[in-house]
């Protein structure tokens, strides 16, 4: 069975816990502790609709993609296959983002014609 394809919020809340296809724009976020101090600068994917998605779980650091890959996937339209969570895996927190871990595959994909 192919995995489902995300690219708004509503289509992320139906596939929790499930493969997921995720396309969008890769990019890098910022996350603060409550305190207001960097916890991360993470890549996600920024779907068609505003949502972002973290790529692995920002609890884990050994996940982070090296830097060479980040600046490789900036800006450009990709898909993130993997396991989608509701948040990311690994710690308690009050962290509600949707995340993909573990990524089975991450592509770049080519501009669609309009």
């Amino acid at each position: 069975m192919a995995a489902a394809e995300c690219t708004t919020a509503s289509e992320l809340e139906k596939a929790f816990d499930t493969t997921c296809r995720v396309v969008g724009t890769f990019d890098v976020k910022d996350y603060f502790t409550k305190k207001n101090t960097l916890l991360a600068a993470w890549p996600v994917v920024t779907l068609s609709d505003g949502t972002t998605v973290l790529i692995e779980s920002l609890w884990d650091k050994s996940k982070r993609l090296d830097d060479a890959t980040i600046a490789s996937y900036k800006g450009q339209r990709v898909a993130v296959t993997g396991m989608l969570h509701a948040e990311p895996p690994g710690a308690m927190a009050n962290f509600a983002e949707a995340c993909v871990s573990p990524v089975a595959k991450l592509e770049k994909l080519t501009a669609s014609a309009p």
